[in-house]
């Protein structure tokens, strides 16, 4: 649990500094229960920093909240309009709420600025929170390496962009099957000319006067759905038909699709990495007179709200935001509660929902 310091004296940081060791590892250190796992030599430096310098933790706070069980469950995610406007942020965010609005707890958002950490700990100390939940874990260079060199010993769940070696809770849409229930369904309504609108490979960021490029796992996922199902129903595969756009915004999904039909050699149908992508093809092919779904068939990915709306309505692949932001609260103060619990690792299946575009 997260500790009130007294600021007239010295800090968790003026110990961490004396000692030459991490914040995260005084932190841990100051956990009766995490504390067997500093090595020994590194717990005598900071015994010795905190005699010196006569460090005390106000514990009153901790013991209070302890006694009545109220945590303080942080939510990390980007500084960024998009976390209100995207419908996939918005839906779990809701299941979070309202998850916490049935407790004790209380939920603290953390936005992410350029600050460096050297462990996720750090974060949960600084802010003074229990338990963290990140959204999305990929949104930046710094997050990524401390999510993958994390453990399950700290209170923490993340989003989706699973990845097999991850030690600490995920909730995951399996995005590659959701694809390739996609493209079956093209199929078996008679599609054998069959294309993708994918997003971006790479993730890049600046640092400083670098550039940094980061693998999308998402995008990974969806291309190999997409190529495994139609190998497995024996449709060849056109290399062409799979473009990539440079995010995946509605205005990339329209230019791509623009390009795509001043080339010609246009597939039958298109399984798009996402809705805003699907709905930006859309326009661009009304706009050739090209209708949805006699020209082509279109499936998108997420099932937002202009997807029902529009006309005609998006055929879509919808995950389960909002269930996997309820159980995400569930999950963290389980953690917290229990450190020693299993990690969960929990896999979610996308549904197809039929609408008039295939």
């Amino acid at each position: 649990m997260s500790l009130s310091i007294n600021s007239r004296k010295n800090t968790i940081q003026d110990v961490a500094r004396e000692a030459g060791v991490g914040l995260g590892t005084v932190s841990r250190y100051l956990h009766p229960a995490q504390r067997r796992d500093i090595r020994e030599d590194i717990r005598l430096k900071i015994e010795a920093a905190i005699k010196k310098l006569e460090y005390v933790p106000n514990p009153n706070r901790s013991k209070r909240r302890k006694a009545h069980k109220q945590w303080t469950l942080g939510l990390l995610t980007s500084l960024s309009k998009d976390i209100f406007n995207s419908r996939y942020h918005t839906a779990i965010l809701s299941g979070v709420f309202d998850r916490i609005a049935k407790t004790p707890h209380d939920l603290k958002f953390i936005l992410l600025r350029e600050k460096h950490y050297e462990r996720l700990d750090e974060i949960l100390y600084e802010h003074e929170v229990d338990g963290l939940m990140i959204l999305t874990w990929r949104i930046h260079p710094n997050v990524i390496k401390l999510v993958e060199a994390s453990d399950d010993k700290l209170p923490l769940v993340i989003f989706n962009d699973y990845d097999p070696k991850l030690k600490i809770n995920i909730l995951y849409t399996d995005v590659k099957e959701g694809v390739k229930q996609g493209v079956f369904y093209l199929i078996e309504k008679g599609y054998r000319k069959i294309g993708m609108l994918t997003g971006p490979t790479h993730m890049v960021f600046r640092d400083g006067d670098t550039e940094l490029q980061i693998l999308s796992i998402d995008v990974k996922e969806k291309t190999e759905g997409f190529v495994e199902a139609l190998k497995e129903k024996r449709i060849p595969l056109i290399k062409t038909y799979i473009k990539r756009c440079v995010s995946y915004n509605y205005g990339d999904g329209y230019h791509e699709m623009k390009v795509w039909i001043q080339k010609g050699n246009l597939p039958e149908a298109i399984v798009c990495a996402n809705d805003e992508i699907a709905l930006g093809a859309m326009r661009a092919l009304k706009e050739s007179r090209i209708w949805c779904p006699q020209g082509m068939a279109l499936v998108g990915f997420d099932d937002i709200e202009k997807a029902r709306i529009v006309s005609p309505s998006l055929t879509t692949l919808r995950q389960p935001l909002y269930q996997m932001g309820h159980e995400a609260v569930e999950i963290l103060i389980e953690k917290i509660e229990a450190p020693g619990k299993e990690i969960v690792q929990r896999r979610y299946m996308p549904e197809l929902v039929v609408r008039q575009t295939a």
